[in-house]
């Protein structure tokens, strides 16, 4: 992490936390490989498939091992995805986890903070450093695992088990609205942690606030095409998330102007 060539509060940040950066991105990566791996895996099923003569349409006697064997795999990699509809699902919490705990909440509640803005760094710059380092992680890395799971969906036409977009687990792992969610409970995670000052306690609540929010989402998506519902929905969480950064701001100059 040293090629970022990060300076001032920002290098600081990953050099405290940088087991978590490593093992986050250490999943990503584990992340990506997955997919494509899978797909190698049922692609090549597909190929021996071929090779035997047989026909999943019209099965003649001795094709029958063959024709479970395919379709078998084939469900494996289509269920994949709703296994990692669930991961990526559950990713914004976890981000907002690491924000209201260690990141911030930990430093508020230990009083640690008052280290860095006695280092000619004001509470501002202190919190802007705090956000720019997750955001910037996280928005690469869930979106690399977002083109991954929707590069591996498409695939899926190939199969017997195609998976739809529409269905609720693959359309928010897809497209900009996993980034969208990542970033606001990024937000609320340090807005939370701003107000609670205590890590545990800033945890619970980012979670309870994310899992209102989910479902809300949810409740209100229409339907209609995937991409004009994926970019408005976005717009709609990124203006939560940047009006919780804003009041994130606000709350602490009122405390430490």
């Amino acid at each position: 992490m040293s090629t970022l060539q990060l300076r001032g509060p920002e290098q600081l940040v990953v050099r405290q936390h940088r087991l978590i950066l490593w093992i986050g991105g250490a999943l990503a990566l584990a992340g990506t490989i997955l997919v494509p791996g899978a797909w190698w895996f049922t692609s090549a099923t597909a190929d021996a498939f071929t090779g035997t003569g047989c026909s999943v349409q019209h099965t003649v006697v001795g094709c029958g091992i063959d024709v479970r064997h395919l379709l078998s795999v084939e469900l494996y990699y289509s269920r994949l995805f709703d296994y990692a509809g669930l991961v990526m699902t559950a990713l914004p919490a976890l981000i907002g986890l690491f924000v209201a705990g260690p990141l911030i909440g930990r430093e508020l509640e230990d009083g640690t903070y008052r280290l860095s803005w006695s280092q000619s760094v004001s509470p501002a710059r202190w919190l802007a450093a705090k956000l720019a380092v997750p955001v910037a992680f996280t928005t690469a890395g869930v979106t690399v695992l977002s083109a991954v799971y929707a590069w591996g969906r498409s695939r899926t036409y190939d199969t017997h088990y195609p998976v739809q977009s529409s269905e609720r687990l693959v359309y928010g792992a897809m497209g900009p609205v996993p980034v969208g969610y990542t970033l606001l409970c990024l937000a609320l995670g340090a807005l939370i942690a701003l107000l609670v000052r205590r890590a545990l306690p800033s945890m619970a609540l980012t979670v309870a606030a994310y899992i209102v929010l989910l479902p809300v989402g949810e409740a209100v998506r229409p339907r209609g095409r995937f991409w004009p519902l994926q970019l408005v929905e976005t717009g709609i969480l990124l203006a939560l998330a940047a009006g919780a950064v804003a009041l994130a701001f606000r709350l602490l100059r009122r405390h430490h102007a």
